[in-house]
């Protein structure tokens, strides 16, 4: 299983993964929106929140490399 596998509610459902997105994203990291998505893969939500400019591209291959780690 990759980053872009995983479901969001299960990054935000481990601590680890959720720090190291609050770490390059708290704004998505602590936004009540987010959690909505929670049957949504991360790649999905991922490539939505880049194309809209609400997180920077390079922070998002970060937060994607880290957890990939962690896998």
């Amino acid at each position: 299983m990759t980053f872009r596998e995983l479901k969001v509610k299960d990054v935000f459902g481990n601590p680890q993964y959720k720090a190291i997105l609050a770490k390059y994203a708290p704004s998505l990291a602590n936004n009540p929106a987010a959690k909505l998505m929670g049957r949504k893969s991360c790649g999905e939500v991922f490539d939505l929140v880049v194309s809209k400019g609400l997180v920077p591209e390079d922070q998002a291959k970060k937060i994607e490399e880290e957890i990939n780690a962690l896998l």
